[in-house]
Parts: structure tokens; C-alpha cells; sequence
């Protein structure tokens, strides 16, 4: 049966727990903002106290680190806000989900997005990982200074919960700047330092569970062509091709190939809308007429011939064995095919299959090999041992470390509902030395971040 059965039946047993949980201690339970409900509870102060007693020397250097990542955070929140709405108004096409929707349970699978799917039980675990941990770093940090932590506890919307951690307000905003920013930053900083750790762990992960057996994240040769210059689109004129039935539409199957006068050209079928006449003297990126895209090469590259494919190297060496027009069997994990070698346009006297890989740089290059199997962004790696078992590992690795990343960056944007806000505030607070400024550069910064996010909505919907 599909896991996705039984995490629903999950999500239905632990709603009816948490209701019944909630009505048996509804007297203990405070209703915040009318749609939170906040259990609060003595859990963990213990473990706080001891932990920054027995630790105090290490977190008051640590205390510097997560002053400076807070800033660093808060910068990377700011630029990964411009590039998402740089990529949003300039891509090919925009995905359907909307880009402020917050990840909860199957929005993957809804959306169709080219992630792993995301059940409630990965959710419910990665919140309690991410935010106990968050919110401790913040007691921890609180009752380092010599701040009342006055109770932890649990916050509930519907079957969805979140940690908290509350020290003693009145008192954290008397404490000195430095002591604030400190403990502002505390949260983000652990979420940091866990994503980096269960990095490691997935690493380790691969190292135990999989072997490596192919090479794959590799892209046919691309052109950039105007839609007016396609003559046919699988041998049809345009306005045949787009006046189709849905059924005869569901009979094409693989690229799409498109002819020019002078020149053949394939296109994934997703990208088929920039092709409508309403896009005419638009340019659209295409796949070249090459071996790979001519017989659509998929799946990741197991074998050429008698070449066993583990690295690009492996990759370059085998096809550099044949020669042009030489017949040969490539296999992947999807399928088999037998593809005849082209000219290479660079050397015509070598093979040519017409893939590459994109250049991976600066912090993409790093987090796509740290996450990759094997520190490789291109292999291909199969499990040795039960597939559902350790996909549903991975995949639960996947989502903790993106999440910790994600909660990270995003958490330190200033705005007021997040840590970003406060630790802004008081940052100016300390090189003012007023109230006054530091609440109107605050508010003015915090206005044109939500103005920001607003535009990157309006461009999204209008280019859907």
C-alpha cells in the first residue's frame, strides 16, 4: 500500500489526540490571536539550566558567532528575497504554486513539484527537531545572561504545533544590546548548525545505504530561438498542433520536436503554453538535434557499451572511445537504447552524445555537494537495502536539512512577527542610541520588504 495512506491515517489519529489532549488540560491551555492555542508547561527548564551552567565559557564565545550569523542571515535573507523575484519575473515558466505559500504537508505532491513528496509524519518530526531546538537555543541563551525562563511549552493550530520557549520579557528588554542580540540570534544559529550536522548524518547515510551507479543531473545541448521562426511542431503547423483534441494530446508522449527552416529543435511538453500564437516573437530555450535529445536519453547513465558509468569521467572517457556514427548501447536506470554517435561541432573527427552538466558555483556548488550522494552533485546512487525504508530515510533527511536552512535565513528577514524584526530593531537601537530612529529605520525597511513580497505575488500571478 502507498505510505501516503497510511500517513493520512496518521494525520487523522494524531488530530483526534491532540483535540482530546487539549479538552482533557483545557484549563492549562490559553487561546492567543484567537486561532493559537498555547499549552504551557515547566518541561526543559531544568535541562536549560543545567546545559548553560555546565557550558557557560563555550556559549559565551558562541554568543559572537551567533551575533555575527545573525547578521549574515539577515543579509542572505534580503538576497535569496531579489533572486526570488528575479527568477520569478524572468524564468521561462512559472511553477503553479504560489511562491509565499508556506510548506506544509503534500504541498509537493499537489503542486507536482520536482521534490520528494513531504508526508505529515516527515512534517510533524522535523517541527519538533527544528523547533525545540530553536526555541531551547533561545532559553539557553536567556538563562546564560541570567534570565528568568518562566515557562516552555507547545502552540497548536489544529493538528499543527509549534515549540516555544518564554523568558522573562520585561527583563530581556533591559538586558544590554549585545545580550539581546545574542539571544535573538540563538534560535537561527542552532537551526544552522543542525543542518549542517544532519549533512553529515546524510552523508553518512549514503556511505552506509547506497552504492553509486551512474552519473546523472546532466542537460541536452541548448539553443535560444524565436517562436516565430517553428514551421512545425511534430509535424504539424501550429495552429493543427493547438487545435487537437485533449486525447490526441495525451497520445504524444516524449520531447516535443519542433522544425525551423533550417534546423530541427525538441522542447520538454510542460514548456508547450510559450508556443501558443498569443507568445509569437517570444524566445524560448530549446534542446539542439542530438543524439541524446533525438532518441530522449532519460534516467540516469548506468553504462555505455561496455563502459560502466560511476563519473563524469567515467562519462567522458567512455564516449571518447567511439567514434562518429558509431552505434552503441547506452543504459540507464529507466531504459535501455541503442544511439548512433554525431560529429562532435568542436572536433569532427570525435563522438559526440550532445549532454553536459551546468557549472555548479560559490554557495550553490557547495550545498549541492555537501547534499549529493557521496559529495558528488552528479551521481546516481541505488539503494543496497529495502528502497521504501531508506528513500523514506533520505527523504526525511532531505526535508530536515532544507527546512534548517530554510527557517534559518527566512526567520532573521526583520519583520515583526519573526526574530528578524527584533534583532534589527535593537541592532540600530545600539548604533543610535535612539528609539525614536531605530523604530522608523525598522519600520521603513520592514514596509519595503512586505512591499517586496507583495510584487514578487503580483508578478507570479500575472505571468502564470
Amino acid at each position: 500500500m502507498n505510505f501516503i495512506y497510511y500517513d493520512l491515517a496518521f494525520l487523522v489519529l494524531f488530530t483526534i489526540v491532540v483535540a482530546l489532549f487539549l479538552y482533557k488540560n483545557r484549563k492549562r491551555v490559553k487561546v492567543e490571536s484567537k486561532v493559537f492555542l498555547l499549552y504551557r508547561t515547566k518541561i526543559g527548564i531544568k535541562f536549560i539550566d543545567w546545559f548553560s551552567k555546565k557550558f557557560s565559557k563555550p556559549l559565551s564565545v558562541l554568543a559572537y558567532f551567533s551575533i555575527t550569523f545573525g547578521f549574515l542571515a539577515m543579509m542572505a535573507s534580503f538576497y535569496l528575497l531579489y533572486k526570488s523575484i528575479e527568477i520569478i519575473a524572468t524564468m521561462i515558466s512559472v511553477p503553479k504554486v504560489p511562491p509565499l505559500l508556506p510548506l506544509v504537508p503534500y504541498v509537493p505532491q499537489i503542486f507536482k513539484l520536482p521534490l520528494p513528496p513531504f508526508y505529515f509524519t516527515y512534517w510533524l518530526i522535523i517541527i519538533l527537531i527544528v523547533a525545540v531546538t530553536h526555541e531551547f537555543a533561545h532559553g539557553i541563551f536567556a538563562h546564560l545572561y541570567k534570565l528568568k525562563i518562566k515557562a516552555t511549552g507547545f502552540g497548536f493550530l489544529g493538528p499543527f504545533l509549534a515549540a516555544f520557549v518564554e523568558p522573562d520579557e520585561k527583563a530581556l528588554q533591559k538586558s544590554k544590546p549585545k545580550k539581546q542580540l545574542a539571544i535573538l540570534s540563538a534560535g537561527t544559529f542552532s537551526n544552522f548548525i543542525f543542518a549542517i550536522i544532519f549533512l553529515l548524518v546524510l552523508q553518512l547515510f549514503f556511505f552506509a545505504a547506497y552504492d553509486k551507479v551512474g552519473v546523472t543531473g546532466y542537460v541536452y545541448a541548448l539553443s535560444q530561438i524565436n517562436t516565430s521562426s517553428i514551421e512545425k511542431i511534430n509535424n504539424y503547423t501550429m495552429s493543427e498542433f493547438f487545435n487537437l483534441s485533449d486525447k490526441e494530446r495525451e497520445n504524444i508522449s516524449g520531447l516535443i520536436e519542433l522544425d525551423t527552416t533550417n534546423n530541427t529543435y525538441f522542447i520538454d511538453q510542460e514548456l508547450l503554453p510559450q508556443l501558443k500564437p498569443s507568445a509569437k516573437n517570444s524566445l524560448i530555450i530549446v534542446y539542439n538535434d542530438v543524439p541524446a535529445s533525438r532518441m530522449n536519453l532519460t534516467g540516469a547513465i548506468q553504462r555505455i557499451g561496455d563502459y560502466k558509468i560511476n563519473s563524469i569521467d567515467d562519462l567522458h572517457n567512455a564516449i571518447s572511445s567511439y567514434n562518429p556514427g558509431d552505434m552503441v548501447e547506452i543504459q540507464t536506470n529507466l531504459k535501455n537504447i541503442t544511439i548512433t554517435f554525431d560529429k562532435n561541432p568542436q572536433n569532427e573527427s570525435k563522438a559526440y552524445l550532445g549532454i553536459g552538466f551546468l557549472p555548479l558555483t560559490g554557495i550553490t556548488k557547495t550545498i549541492s555537494t555537501f547534499s549529493s550522494p557521496f559529495f558528488s552533485p552528479y551521481s546516481y546512487a541505488s539503494p543496497k537495502y529495502n528502497l521504501e525504508f531508506t528513500t523514506f530515510i533520505r527523504d526525511l533527511l532531505f526535508w530536515l536539512i532544507l527546512i534548517s536552512f530554510s527557517v534559518a535565513i527566512i526567520n532573521m528577514m526583520p519583520l515583526g512577527v519573526l526574530d528578524g524584526g527584533r534583532f534589527l530593531y535593537v541592532a540600530v537601537l545600539w548604533m543610535t542610541k535612539s528609539k525614536k530612529r531605530a523604530e522608523q529605520i525598522y519600520k521603513i525597511i520592514a514596509f519595503l520588504i512586505i512591499l517586496a513580497l507583495l510584487a514578487m505575488m503580483v508578478i507570479w500571478l500575472f505571468r502564470l
